[in-house]
């Protein structure tokens, strides 16, 4: 696991791309990321999605995409968010983003999510609310990511999400 301080580094030395980057983001032994302004809510709709026939299915029947600076999670609500930070993996470093603990505590979870070696873009994000209703904001450090360096040979990521901006709905 890389430290703030090498992490801080590797931004410096422009290895590690963030942005927009603000010195307050880089933690102990990682990053927070932040909400950005685009949200997609799952819908609760009762006819199933085959994910091999994506490109077949009107995906506007499954999410609401909207931009908006602040929203209320409500309880046991799934969505999708963006992050406010475009990030630019170097080719032998991995992130993996959990839920900062302030939001864990108040019940909200994040699936485990992995930022690949060599993946560049914004990080689209599922956020699962708890038991009650949950105010968040465009700008809010809402995750956390801890960043490892890659033993051995290394395959960057090469994938159709690469150079994503906003909700990247499944493709």
């Amino acid at each position: 696991m890389l430290s703030g301080a090498e992490l801080l580094r590797l931004v410096k030395e422009g290895k590690l791309v963030i942005e927009p980057f603000s010195e307050e983001i880089i933690r102990e032994n990682g990053i927070d990321l932040r909400i950005g302004e685009e949200v997609a809510v799952l819908l609760n709709n009762p006819e199933p999605l085959d994910p091999d026939k994506l490109k077949e299915i009107k995906l506007s029947d499954y999410y609401k995409v909207f931009k908006t600076d602040s929203f209320v999670l409500q309880p046991y609500m799934k969505v999708l968010v963006t992050t406010l930070e475009y990030i630019k993996m170097p080719p032998d470093v991995a992130g993996l983003i959990g839920v900062r603990s302030t939001f864990a505590r108040l019940g909200v979870s994040i699936p485990p999510t992995l930022i690949d070696a060599g993946f560049e873009g914004e990080i689209t994000i599922e956020i699962h609310g708890g038991a009650f209703p949950i105010i968040l904001r465009k700008g809010m450090r809402f995750a956390h990511v801890a960043f490892y360096r890659i033993q051995g040979d290394v395959i960057t990521y090469k994938g159709k999400y690469q150079g994503q901006r906003g909700v990247t709905l499944p493709r």
